[in-house]
């Protein structure tokens, strides 16, 4: 069992098959049918373990991203992915895959990929100023716990896509002209995960940037919690992650 962000960071860190960069956290997308249990991926983008949060039970252990979704083996997100999504209007969910310039979407259900691998450009339409989010992206969540919006993160810029229509729906700015309290944060230069809660019907967003973290509130335009280590926060991290609904309480 794990009782804390550190062992999690570990984990993640040993299971790496190379160097891990200083980025604890470089994804973090829920289990498309257990309630409450959670994907990290580490900071070499390669590994991941699932995480109960309500048990606070590591219940599959660090490894390859291959090794947990055979289907992407030899595919560029098994390599390497930047940024993961788990659907929200699907009773068991899909998973996006993005690496590099390509994109995947993985049923975790019957185990096999629906679209893809292709490259990113192929399903969304970035065109313009948009076109360089094609080469890759850093991070992706909805402003809300719903599908059909999406925020793109790239660098410090970020832009926002209609998926139902086609189309770019926010154009790329700063990431601090669509969420000002990220001025004066890490966050402002760039994310490297994106995780909207789905408790709440406000948008709520855990950000990751290098070892750090934090809850941002996208309506009031502040952090609820943070910015600070990923370890620091975890508890509130794994509070947040626990649906009112899931008949356990957390323990600190």
């Amino acid at each position: 069992m794990t009782r804390s962000g550190d062992l999690i960071l570990r984990l993640l860190a040993e299971a790496s098959s190379g160097p891990s960069p200083d980025r604890g956290v470089t994804g973090l997308c829920r289990h498309a049918e257990q309630e409450g249990t959670y994907w990290f991926l580490g900071g070499d983008g390669a590994t991941a373990l699932l995480y109960d949060a309500v048990e606070d039970t590591v219940v599959r252990p660090a490894g390859s991203i291959g090794r947990h979704w055979p289907p992407l083996l030899g595919t560029a997100a098994a390599r390497r992915t930047d940024a993961c999504y788990t659907t929200y209007h699907r009773p068991n969910g899909y998973h996006w895959f993005f690496a590099g310039d390509q994109v995947l979407q993985y049923d975790s259900v019957k185990g096999v990929v629906l679209q893809g691998p292709c490259p990113i450009g192929d399903l969304f339409r970035f065109t313009g100023e948009a076109a360089d989010f094609a080469r890759g992206v850093d991070a992706v969540c909805p402003p809300a716990p719903r599908d059909g919006l999406f925020w793109f993160f790239r660098g410090d810029r970020a832009l926002q896509y209609d998926t139902r229509e086609g189309r770019v729906t926010e154009p790329v700015r700063p990431l601090t002209a669509y969420w000002p309290g990220l001025a004066g944060t890490v966050f402002a230069n760039g994310i490297d995960s994106c995780h909207t809660t789905h408790h709440l019907p406000g948008g709520r967003h855990w950000l990751f940037a290098g070892g750090l973290t934090g809850l941002y509130d996208s309506v009031r335009h502040a952090f609820v919690y943070g910015p600070a280590a990923f370890t620091e926060l975890f508890p509130a991290l794994r509070e947040d992650l626990v649906s009112p609904h899931a008949g356990s309480a957390i323990s600190r």
